[in-house]
């Protein structure tokens, strides 16, 4: 893998309900492998989150894992790159990204944290084939946060993949957060949550990071 890439403002509600414009291409940023932790079919895995610098927000969305790259890709091209799919979170400084926003300063510090990333276990999409209508879902404490499928995005998928090199190269192994729907929420130390996408599922528990 050479990066993660993150498609933000990929689903109309939730950009709404951060009272943002609706971009007409979604936002990219970047995240780096370091922040990645991943999860096992049934697993539960213990993450941390900063106590000292404000909100931190949850956002539940597809994952896509690449299994060929390019630059410039046809949609058509993109679609057979894809290898693989999970649901995953992208965690979030929610007030630290507000005062960047606020600034006009780029979101990475708000996005690149301990625990950021989080990927569940990966389906093939020749085990997952219908995973565009496949429904995915967070639950935390049991109370469902959000919710959604890959036919409620701006850019599908492929669409996100064929974007994203028309910008740098794509590179096999790459993984590709794509976007999040509308219901994120703060966690604080103590949450526990489980996520699902068709028959993949697994847990995590929040814990606080010290100052």
């Amino acid at each position: 893998m050479d990066k993660i890439v993150c498609v933000g403002k990929n689903y109309l509600e939730h950009a709404k309900e951060l009272g943002d414009a609706v971009p007409e291409k979604p936002v990219i940023f970047l995240k780096p492998p370091s922040v990645l932790r991943s999860v096992a079919q049934n697993q539960s895995i213990d993450l941390n989150i900063p106590c000292d610098r404000g909100a931190v927000h949850h956002e539940c969305e597809i994952v896509l894992q690449l299994k060929s790259g390019g630059y410039r890709l046809s949609v058509e091209e993109a679609k057979k790159a894809i290898g693989a799919v999970t649901v995953g979170l992208d965690m979030t400084l929610r007030d630290v990204q507000a005062h960047l926003k606020k600034a006009g300063s780029p979101w990475t510090i708000a996005k690149v944290f301990p625990d950021s990333a989080i990927v569940g276990p990966w389906q093939t999409i020749d085990q997952l084939p219908k995973y565009l209508e496949t429904h995915f879902s967070l639950k935390v404490n049991g109370n469902l946060r959000q919710e959604g499928t890959a036919t409620q995005m701006t850019l599908s998928p492929a669409e996100c993949v064929a974007y994203l090199s028309e910008q740098f190269p794509l590179c096999p192994g790459d993984l590709i957060f794509t976007g999040t729907p509308k219901g994120v929420a703060s966690v604080v130390p103590g949450d526990a949550a489980v996520l699902t996408f068709g028959p993949i599922q697994y847990h995590v528990k929040w814990h606080g990071l010290k100052p």
